[in-house]
């Protein structure tokens, strides 16, 4: 079976990390299978909504598998090799992050590290009752260097984030709900059922509304109120003229779901 598997449910897509008896632990082979699948994603229209999860119930995903790291450092790779590899990992989870439908975790037991930072490259976090989160890096000298400090820091604060990277902590889901780090609490087994049941619901909306509101939302947080704002105007210059505007607004009066096609 490959690392990463995919599986259409309906108008959603199902990307599993699949490495169960490594707790799914992160391959650069998996991470390359995964740039794949988000070029597919965005090209392809039918999909409205991308869920992430990881095999088996002990772990959404341990982080980069150490082993793999290990004799990736035992080559002495200079700086400028270092740079380009984790260059090309941050690119790949701010192409998820930036990804123009909305993207899910659902998360079941430990979601650490760069499992950790997969997931907040996501838009929204459903997570089991037993899920415990952190970043340990800094327990074996390192720090979370594909996207961990600075989205951690921009979901909870600096002083949170700062206090979850440098103790290496790990914490439990009631604690990561407090801080926003997930959206919605489920009974172990049931992260996927819910985040896929969440997924649909988000497809049937328009997805140039849920596309531009996405772009706005997360550019806006780098702008000032007034170029916000102007984003906004922008997003409306777009869907105002849309058949989608048009057919959601006939089957309103109509009583009718809306059959909407993106354009």
């Amino acid at each position: 079976m490959p690392d990463l598997i995919t599986e259409r449910d309906g108008d959603v897509l199902v990307v599993t990390l699949n490495r169960p008896e490594k707790r799914n632990a992160l391959t650069f082979e998996m991470l390359t299978l995964a740039e794949a699948m988000l070029t597919s994603a965005a090209d392809d229209a039918s999909v409205r909504a991308v869920v992430l999860t990881g095999a088996g119930n002990r772990a959404f995903s341990a982080g980069m598998d150490l082993g793999v790291l290990f004799e990736h450092l035992s080559s002495r790779p200079n700086g400028e090799k270092i740079r380009r590899v984790q260059r090309q990992l941050q690119n790949l989870f701010t192409r998820l992050e930036e990804l123009e439908k909305p993207t899910l975790a659902a998360l079941e037991g430990a979601c650490v590290g760069g499992g950790l930072e997969l997931a907040l490259a996501c838009d929204l976090r459903v997570a089991s009752s037993d899920a415990r989160f952190g970043f340990p890096e800094s327990k074996i000298g390192m720090l979370p260097d594909l996207g961990g400090t600075t989205r951690l820091a921009r979901l909870v604060g600096p002083a949170i984030a700062k206090e979850w990277i440098f103790t290496g902590r790990q914490y439990p889901c009631v604690r990561a709900l407090e801080l926003g780090v997930v959206n919605e609490l489920v009974v172990p087994g049931d992260a996927l059922i819910r985040a896929k049941a969440l997924a649909h619901e988000i497809a049937q909306a328009g997805p140039l509304a849920v596309a531009w509101s996405k772009r706005v939302i997360d550019r806006g947080l780098g702008m000032s109120l007034r170029d916000s704002l102007d984003l906004e105007q922008d997003a409306m210059t777009e869907i105002l003229p849309s058949e989608d505007l048009k057919e959601g607004v006939l089957a309103f009066l109509e009583k009718r779901p809306a059959k909407f096609t993106g354009r």
